[in-house]
């Protein structure tokens, strides 16, 4: 149980994750997409994370992230990132449910879909393509879920098309 009333009694409450393991799965994230290994990054997605694309028309169900991102790695080359840095981590914007209200959030994010555990991360992306070839959008929007002792993927949102 994450939170309870006091007319509750005794109950045991989850400790809230603070947001150093939101960090870790962000940084995971980036490095198993240089590395093109769809399994490891298919365990920090949650079994139902999305990746939405928010630059389309908005048409169809959005396609699940783990196939989406097999789909980049047969079309685009990954690799190319290695050594290059990908984002800072002192301009990620961090936002929690209750600074969701407060706060400009993303469009595609709406305060009443966030449970009280959930993470946002705002990240944007430094190097986003390489020569000729763009690789990511200028920022993709990390939707962290709390699942058990740590977070996972739940959404990813990014303007970017495969051409």
């Amino acid at each position: 149980m994450n939170q309870a009333d006091a007319r509750d009694g005794v109950v045991t409450l989850r400790t809230p994750l603070g947001i150093g393991p939101a960090l870790d799965v962000v940084a995971e994230f980036f490095q198993r997409v240089i590395a093109e290994d769809s399994e490891a990054l298919s365990e920090l997605l949650t079994r139902d994370a999305l990746a939405i694309q928010t630059g389309s028309s908005g048409q169809g169900q959005p396609p699940s992230a783990r196939l989406w991102w097999e789909q980049r790695f047969r079309r685009l080359d990954y690799g190319k990132l290695a050594g290059e840095p990908v984002y800072r981590e002192s301009e990620l914007q961090i936002f929690r449910a209750e600074d969701v209200l407060a706060a400009p959030q993303h469009p595609a994010i709406q305060p009443e879909t966030l449970d009280d555990q959930d993470v946002v991360i705002r990240v944007p992306i430094m190097t986003a393509r390489i020569a000729a070839d763009r690789l990511l959008g200028d920022e993709i929007v990390v939707w962290l879920r709390r699942d058990g002792p740590r977070f996972r993927i739940y959404r990813l949102l990014e303007d970017f098309q495969i051409q």
